[in-house]
């Protein structure tokens, strides 16, 4: 009863709500997927939100007026311990990031899923930190107050209590919680450092945190901002840790997440254009693309031709260049190889100039550089989009 109605309106257009069950390796999860009642067939966008401590997929409600108006749908779960799911105790992100992989696992397989992003707050946006740094096909993220690492939070609540433990016992206090929480929780609370993994996430990343939120200081959040590895924005705002989000800034959250998911699903369909207009054997060129990294064979040594004991040209992956090509990989026949210049990347470029170095056009050049952190990153990003949407 707590989730209402399975079908609602929000100003004029009409809403539905499918509760589902997921399996993960802590069992069930208790899920529900907002979509609108008319077009349920059609390729959207989907925003999946990871609610905080001690709360629920209930959480989402507060973004579904700001995000399901912008055309995408809206995936909320209850993580494992929390909510109707199974679960006897929480983990503040060290086994709900499984709980997230799970679910981004099914909504992969969903054809009416264009692009993926994620919207956190608390324990869900540390969650989004530690999934974003593993999985390069998160389109974006918007973190609300994160916490960098649980060690720092444990030793600043105890601080700033009404009597301050002395640091020895603050000390010996926490080495019992932690075998405490390894025993019952089956995790190590000094591994849960999610701004040990932010620098390795490279999708755009919204940051937004209270300034008067005393359990989890702002400076978690600020810290984490300058750590990631990817394209950020901060934005600071009045409410404390749980109280309610201005609308300024769940509008901008929203139209963030719509932008970054709309321009991921665009790149994907002009690739997959690209490659169908280029007249190739399907399976051919996405064999291609899935072998692209062994270009960095030749490049790394500045080169795209490389010879055997006998003097002969062996096949190499090639690039072909103009932007009649689009971001097209092919392999390059010996003989064409042979009669190459070598090409060698020069020193102190951006991704970017790497990429349209290497003859990749523009657009997908630019969407691909926003999303890595090396060049290896980016050829792998845009290879495997030939194929795959997520």
């Amino acid at each position: 009863e707590e989730l209402g109605p399975d079908k609602f309106r929000l100003g004029k257009k009409v809403f539905i709500r499918r509760d589902l069950e997921l399996t993960s390796s802590r069992g069930q999860l208790k899920c529900s997927h907002f979509l609108p009642a008319k077009g349920t067939s059609e390729a959207r966008p989907c925003v999946v939100y990871l609610h905080g401590n001690c709360s629920s997929r209930l959480e989402a409600f507060d973004a579904l007026p700001v995000l399901l108006p912008q055309d995408v749908s809206v995936f909320s779960m209850d993580l494992s311990g929390s909510g109707r799911s199974d679960g006897e105790y929480i983990s503040l992100g060290y086994h709900e990031e499984q709980d997230l992989r799970t679910c981004l696992e099914f909504l992969r397989e969903l054809p009416t899923v264009s692009s993926i992003g994620l919207w956190g707050r608390s324990m869900g946006a540390s969650t989004s930190i530690l999934r974003a740094a593993e999985d390069s096909k998160i389109a974006a993220c918007v973190m609300d107050s994160a916490f960098k690492d649980l060690k720092t939070v444990a030793e600043e609540l105890v601080c700033k209590g009404r009597f301050p433990w002395p640091g020895f016992l603050t000390g010996w206090a926490f080495d019992l919680v932690r075998t405490e929480v390894s025993e019952r929780a089956n995790f190590d609370i000094l591994e849960l450092s999610p701004i040990s993994r932010a620098p390795h996430a490279a999708c755009p990343g919204f940051f937004g945190v209270a300034s008067d939120d005393t359990f989890v200081l702002p400076h978690h959040t600020q810290e984490l901002h300058n750590a990631w590895g990817g394209q950020k924005h901060f934005r600071v705002f009045e409410g404390g840790h749980n109280g309610v989000r201005p609308m300024w800034f769940l509008e901008e959250a929203a139209g963030f997440l719509a932008k970054e998911l709309r321009d991921w699903s665009q790149a994907v369909q002009e690739l997959q254009h690209e490659i169908h207009e280029s007249g190739d054997d399907s399976r051919q060129c996405e064999s291609t693309l899935d072998t692209c990294e062994d270009l960095f064979d030749g490049l790394s040594v500045g080169v795209n031709r490389v010879q055997d004991e006998s003097g002969k040209c062996e096949e190499v992956l090639g690039l072909q260049t103009g932007s009649s090509q689009g971001f097209r990989a092919a392999a390059v026949p010996p003989s064409q190889v042979c009669c190459e210049t070598p090409k060698i990347i020069p020193e102190g470029l951006s991704i970017l100039e790497q990429l349209t170095f290497l003859g990749f056009d523009l657009r997908p050049a630019e969407w691909a550089s926003r999303r890595s952190l090396t060049l290896e990153d980016a050829v792998s990003l845009l290879s495997g989009q030939a194929s795959v949407q997520l």
